[in-house]
């Protein structure tokens, strides 16, 4: 049985292994109100500096501009996440995703190593469906 932490494990592995960070530019992740709240306290700052309300009234990880380029608000320059133990839960599951469409979990092609992750889908599908209900409220 796989404990809740080995999916990060793997995660964390391909991404260093190949020094990507590539879903942290130009990200569109979006929050949940325990990832909010879990952030601001970690990070002493108030949930409007770090984020902003999409016009659907849900809560997006905002981009900061470093030279020209839109990143993650929390990337730093050595292209690390300076809140890692602390992200937002989407961005554990990614390039996981899930397709409200089809009602299915698939590995993003926007990852430039998403054929990697392909094995982890059946593994981490049911946090997934549980994080998009939370999200939602619907799959």
């Amino acid at each position: 049985m796989w404990s809740f932490m080995d999916k990060f494990e793997v995660k964390g592995r391909i991404c260093r292994k190949h020094n990507c960070h590539y879903c942290c530019e130009e990200t569109e992740m979006l929050l949940t109100k325990t990832d909010t709240f879990r952030i601001s306290k970690f990070v002493g700052i108030h949930p409007s500096d770090f984020s902003f309300l999409t016009k659907d009234n849900y809560r997006m990880l905002r981009n900061k501009e470093v030279n020209g380029e839109k990143r993650c608000f929390f990337l730093d320059s050595n292209g690390l996440c300076t809140i890692y133990d602390n992200r937002p839960e989407g961005c554990t599951y990614y390039p996981i995703i899930w397709d409200m469409t089809n009602h299915q979990a698939f590995s993003d092609d926007y990852c430039p190593f998403h054929k990697e992750f392909v094995s982890e889908i059946d593994r981490i599908k049911s946090n997934l469906e549980l994080f998009v209900l939370k999200l939602f409220g619907y799959l």
